[in-house]
């Protein structure tokens, strides 16, 4: 989904100084550094949510001249990240390429048999840089409270909308459906995430579960949270209640999967091909731990609602697995959805 490009690239002395000087730091004892241009391969066109991000942190590097190399955008959208992810693949051990990441590179290589299957095994997790956070929204002329919303959704089948089908909108939909024992729920697949908050501000569907960047253009006249998915209440809506709170399937595992630590929520971070050298893995989480630090990125986060998480690439890889094997457990195991023929399990038979 598309987020609100927010965030200016101004940027203080103070700010600029203290990021070089970090840099200058460290080179005397960097054994690894790019050679030539960097390319990142952005899973969507010009405009969609990872190209936003993408140009961002680019606009923050060149601003901060923290790479040695320029770093180019090259969009390759196509069968939900399925091009972009193959491109990255036939990489193998070379550095100079990398990607955005959102849920689709675990959701599409687990439905489509292209040469990625697990991203934290076929290819390179570099960093994890924040987790955009889910809530149920619905226009308060039609449901204002979780108890008016689990009434209704008991009596009858709600509508729902998300973007496109068996991703990450309609995975936590359908979690939600289990969790509160509702009936099953119509979903309405749409184009992307301002469509989807259109759908829902407009009366068009019942509600849809998605980040706030998406519905603070209809916030909070037509469109309101009823619930996060956290453990604690969110600083940037603090009267919306949590699942935990209202113990939305805290009678068994959906709490857990439905939650922000460690659910199912949208993942932003970097990835790169399989095989990379370990001085260059080293390098590059350097550069992205700068980039998180950076006031705009901060900033970035914080009028996007987003949850502020910095993983370097061991950590990043272990949650990864996690986030992968979770997947596979909802969309093959409790929705009974189709996944690609050849999928190995975990110890690799």
């Amino acid at each position: 989904m598309k987020p609100s490009l927010s965030v200016t690239l101004g940027y203080s002395a103070a700010m600029a100084g203290a990021v070089l000087i970090g840099t200058s730091a460290m080179s005397p004892a960097q054994a690894w550094e790019p050679k030539r241009p960097i390319e990142f391969v952005i899973q969507t066109s010009p405009g969609g949510g990872s190209d936003v991000y993408a140009r961002l942190w680019i606009g923050i590097i060149q601003k901060y001249n923290l790479s040695p190399v320029p770093i180019t955008p090259v969009n390759m959208p196509g069968g939900g990240g399925a091009v972009a992810l193959t491109h990255l693949k036939s990489k193998a051990g070379d550095p100079h390429y990398m990607t955005p990441t959102l849920n689709s590179v675990v959701t599409t290589p687990l439905q489509q048999e292209i040469p990625v299957m697990y991203p934290s095994e076929d290819l390179t997790p570099i960093a994890l840089m924040s987790i955009d956070p889910f809530y149920l929204w619905t226009n308060p002329s039609k449901i204002k409270t979780w108890a008016e919303f689990q009434e209704k959704c008991k009596a009858d089948r709600l509508s729902s909308t998300g973007t496109g089908a068996r991703a990450e909108d309609q995975i936590h939909i359908s979690l939600l459906q289990h969790a509160a024992g509702c009936k099953d729920f119509r979903y309405i697949p749409a184009k992307g995430g301002g469509e989807v908050a259109s759908n829902v501000a407009g009366g068009h569907q019942d509600f849809n579960v998605n980040q706030p960047a998406e519905a603070m253009p209809h916030y909070p006249d037509r469109l309101i949270p009823i619930l996060g998915f956290s453990k604690e209440r969110s600083t940037a809506f603090p009267d919306t209640p949590t699942h935990w709170e209202l113990k939305v399937g805290t009678d068994g595992e959906y709490a857990e999967l439905m939650d922000l630590e460690n659910g199912l929520h949208q993942m932003r971070g970097i990835i790169g091909p399989p095989d990379m050298p370990k001085e260059a893995v080293e390098w590059y989480e350097n550069l992205w731990k700068k980039v998180f630090e950076t006031a705009e990125w901060q900033e970035f986060m914080k009028n996007n609602a987003q949850q502020p998480i910095f993983k370097g690439a061991d950590e990043y890889k272990k949650w990864l697995t996690t986030f992968e094997n979770n997947h596979v457990k909802m969309m093959r195991d409790v929705f009974k959805w189709p996944l690609r023929s050849d999928l190995r399990d975990r110890n690799g038979k």
